[in-house]
């Protein structure tokens, strides 16, 4: 199971609901990794953070402490953090699954006034994706290290780089990464070059193509390049795997 998101389409969404309430909100994916950070004009942690370097690794830990503390109850859960703000973080599920956390709060009240518990409405997480985030995280129950893998090679004649398949599947690089890893054994990149050098190979040797336009077909623009990542792969240079394989 892989978790995609559509980030532009979060970041939009929250930014909107932050100008609407002043209230600064924040994505966080299944990984801890904050995929956006929206916050109001005159942002209190903005502020302390310029004026204390400290501040920001203070911030982390007690984020930390109150996602540990959510990933557990699977509620919403909030607290006082070390600024004295009032901090929140909220699950949000779908299908039965936790897909990410909404970070509500850093708000500055008395802790007097604020609600006990926050939000703990059982029903919250199961709305979130459907009135907050609508169809902006997806779940692919597939394969996913296959789907980039025929992506690649229907694209081979493309630049590609980790970035582009990450947004072109919603998924961060540590997802791509490990998914690769369990399903190929190899890197992303290691097995994108495995399949532009055997898809040359065809074209060096069933094709008249000059080297150089074998080298755009499989994507490398770069001809002294693609010659030295072949000659690597294949053992031998270009022009001598033709005349060998041509015989």
């Amino acid at each position: 199971m892989q978790i995609h998101y559509d980030v532009d389409r979060i970041k939009h969404i929250l930014q909107s609901l932050t100008r609407l309430t002043g209230i600064s909100l924040s994505f966080m994916n299944t990984e801890q990794e904050y995929l956006c950070y929206c916050c109001p004009p005159g942002n209190f942690c903005g502020e302390l953070f310029s004026r204390d370097p400290r501040a920001s690794r203070r911030c982390w830990a007690s984020d930390s402490r109150l996602l540990a503390a959510c990933q557990e109850s699977c509620r919403p859960e909030s607290h006082i953090c070390h600024a004295g703000l009032f901090d929140a973080i909220v699950p949000v599920i779908k299908d039965g699954t936790v897909v990410g956390y909404v970070v509500p709060g850093r708000i500055r009240v008395p802790s007097s006034v604020l609600p006990s518990p926050y939000c703990d409405d059982p029903h919250l997480t199961e709305l979130l994706p459907h009135i907050l985030l609508g169809n902006a995280i997806e779940i692919r129950r597939g394969d996913l290290a296959s789907e980039v893998a025929a992506y690649m090679e229907e694209n081979l004649s493309q630049r590609m780089v980790l970035e582009t398949l990450c947004d072109e599947f919603f998924v961060s690089k540590n997802t791509l990464y490990r998914a690769f890893r369990e399903r190929f054994g190899t890197t992303v990149n290691q097995y994108l070059t495995h399949l532009r050098m055997e898809r040359a190979k065809r074209l060096l040797t069933d094709t008249e193509m000059a080297i150089a336009e074998v080298a755009i077909a499989v994507g490398i623009e770069d001809y002294h390049y693609f010659c030295r990542v072949f000659t690597r792969h294949a053992g031998i240079a270009p022009g001598a795997f033709r005349r060998k394989a041509q015989g």
